[in-house]
């Protein structure tokens, strides 16, 4: 089964249309980011719906400690996922104080598959991303998927799920499952007039489910 994240969620009707959908995680950026979320409002949201098993993931950038216990405090959390420039030691440490789950992002790039190898025995899951400099994540750019099952293959042989994000729209997604990623991440691909629109996100999750069924 591929997992399905809608990231980026700003609003409890956004939390509700994702989870009706069939969403498999739920994301909510904590960094500075046009989707920048509170602790206090995610909580509210969450306290809204009825989870049917669906991760609950906190994006955050280069935080301390602190900030961590601060979001997690306030908001019932499930994972911890990491864009910025944080040490494998940091996600180590975050694991042991926390209990949650760890994802770290990398950027496509040259020397990409050596930092897999490195945060593999510390992080529960990667998620790769296009990106830029300037900006983490969260572009509506993609990379070149050809390169997709070169990490797929890498990622299983570290023993670790592999989720691609950026770019990612129902008008394309399908050269994507082709490669067979663990998950998918999408922010931009289903926003319409800068809000999430439902009827993107049941078009993912159709044609999602539709690859899972022909792989079954």
């Amino acid at each position: 089964m591929t997992d399905i994240k809608f990231c980026g969620l700003q609003s409890e009707e956004d939390v509700q249309n994702a989870v009706a959908a069939g969403a498999s995680a739920l994301g909510f950026v904590f960094a500075d980011s046009k989707r920048q979320v509170a602790p206090e409002a995610v909580n509210a949201w969450l306290e809204s719906v009825s989870l049917h098993d669906q991760q609950t993931v906190a994006v955050c950038v280069n935080p301390d400690h602190a900030d961590v216990a601060a979001i997690i405090d306030i908001a019932p959390l499930d994972t911890l996922q990491f864009h910025g420039d944080e040490p494998p030691q940091f996600l180590k440490e975050v694991k042991a104080k926390t209990g949650k789950r760890v994802i770290k992002a990398f950027r496509h790039q040259k020397g990409t598959l050596d930092q897999l190898s490195a945060f593999a025995p510390v992080v529960d899951g990667f998620l790769l991303d296009a990106g830029t400099k300037a900006q983490r994540g969260g572009t509506g750019r993609r990379f070149d998927w050809k390169a997709v099952p070169i990490y797929v293959h890498f990622a299983r042989q570290l023993n670790r799920p592999l989720w691609i994000a950026g770019g990612i729209s129902p008008d394309n997604i399908a050269g994507l499952l082709a490669h067979h990623p663990d998950g998918i991440d999408i922010a931009s691909g289903i926003e319409k007039e800068k809000r999430k629109d439902v009827n993107k996100m049941e078009a993912i999750v159709k044609q999602v489910s539709a690859d899972d069924r022909v792989l079954s």
